[in-house]
């Protein structure tokens, strides 16, 4: 059972709206989620599955790395409640380990702070990322053992 997990937090997005869950990208959101797309279709080859918080910019950030994957991800994508802000990393991580067993090998969930720290402390015991916006954490499960095995920063911090 091994797994490469990509998790990312959604690009940069606007500040004011009604509601958290409607803040869209800005411009430069669009373009860091477009690069960071650029890059994991360059070290994941082939996502198997895409796991996305259905709020507006994380499924605006999906749109833009979806463009690169010339819209191949549409049919790998699961919008789910679960990862939106305040979701349990013990279930995100219990949900993986069930994709893994299925012989799911490359996942990339778009999300938000604070699941998307949380996440990776769940799966690998600690968190060396800052996860800026469009900030991707590469980790690679095998079995029991976790390691983040990269992180991919975009801008100016």
């Amino acid at each position: 059972m091994v797994m490469r997990l990509f998790v990312m937090r959604h690009g940069e997005a606007e500040l004011m709206v009604n509601s958290d869950k409607e803040r869209r990208l800005n411009a430069r959101g669009k373009e860091q989620s477009t690069l960071q797309g650029t890059w994991l279709k360059s070290t994941a080859l082939d996502l198997d599955k895409v796991l996305v918080s259905p709020y507006a910019r994380a499924l605006e950030t999906f749109n833009q790395i979806n463009e690169v994957y010339e819209q191949k991800l549409t049919e790998k994508l699961e919008i789910w409640d679960g990862i939106t802000p305040y979701g349990d990393s013990g279930v995100v991580s219990d949900y993986l380990s069930v994709l893994a067993e299925d012989g799911v090998e490359n996942v990339l969930i778009i999300s938000h702070l604070p699941l998307v720290g949380d996440i990776v402390k769940e799966m690998c015991g600690r968190n060396p990322a800052s996860f800026y916006p469009a900030t991707v954490a590469e980790i690679y499960l095998d079995g029991k053992r976790a390691e983040v095995i990269g992180i991919k920063y975009l801008g100016k911090f």
